[in-house]
């Protein structure tokens, strides 16, 4: 089978997934692809499958919630792939998210893989809500939002708490405790295994005794699968009210 020269990426990409090019014309519209995506926004091309996951990513209720957030920002390629990290994450893609952070650092540095890692964690969703909800609470423009989220990301090292069972929970419950003292706006809390179930009495606790409320804060859990054997990684997401 061969193809008209004109066909869109989504086209190309719909018959590559499809089987239904072989021999040259399948070599043609893998040059096409390239072509195609190099001069886009990624900077790197990726395989047909990527490409068409992303494609279909670009239609999601949460990248259309980012991008009227942000706008054309130079990092709304990335967050794309942070949403495909997290189902890949899901899958347990472990090599296939790695080539994509590779090439990503490559393009972007430290700035790129973090949004990258937001999505493997399972954050950028909540990340994603909360610029939402912060855009319509304090009628900000897609420059204001866009600025809040390079803060996060810039940011990133110093909002995020991860806890491993051998700190114990009275180190985790003093360094939750600091975070909301020091009135972060935003901060995160991660967990799994044996750590898991310690972050889970020592958050549970502070709620009980009125430790976070009393503070201004409030939290949100999310937990998914980490990896093929079912280990679950526990998220918290730690606010402070407007």
């Amino acid at each position: 089978m061969t193809f008209p020269p004109d066909l869109s990426l989504r086209e190309l990409l719909d018959l590559i997934v499809a089987k239904k090019l072989v021999g040259n014309a399948l070599k043609e519209a893998k040059k096409k692809i390239r072509e195609l995506w190099e001069r886009k926004e990624y900077g790197f091309t990726p395989d047909p499958e990527l490409a068409y996951e992303l494609q279909r990513i670009s239609k999601s209720d949460a990248y259309k919630r980012m991008k009227d957030c942000i706008g054309n920002h130079p990092f709304l390629s990335l967050i794309k792939l942070g949403l495909r990290i997290a189902e890949l994450s899901d899958e347990g893609r472990v090599e296939t998210i790695a080539k994509i952070k590779n090439s990503v650092y490559e393009k972007y540095g430290i700035r790129g893989v973090r949004i990258l890692n937001m999505g493997g964690t399972g954050v950028l969703l909540e990340i994603i809500q909360y610029l939402s909800q912060l855009k319509i609470q304090k009628n900000y423009n897609q420059r204001d939002i866009a600025e809040k989220f390079e803060e996060i990301i810039d940011k990133w090292t110093e909002i995020t708490i991860f806890h491993k069972a051998e700190h114990g929970q009275n180190m985790l419950r003093n360094t939750i405790i600091r975070y909301m003292e020091i009135s972060r706006e935003l901060f995160f809390v991660f967990a799994s295994g044996i750590a898991g179930d310690q972050a889970k009495k020592v958050i549970a606790n502070l709620s009980n005794k009125n430790e976070i409320r009393k503070r201004g804060y409030i939290f949100h859990l999310y937990e998914r699968k980490e990896d093929m054997t079912g280990r679950v990684l526990y998220t918290w997401i730690f606010q402070k009210l407007v």
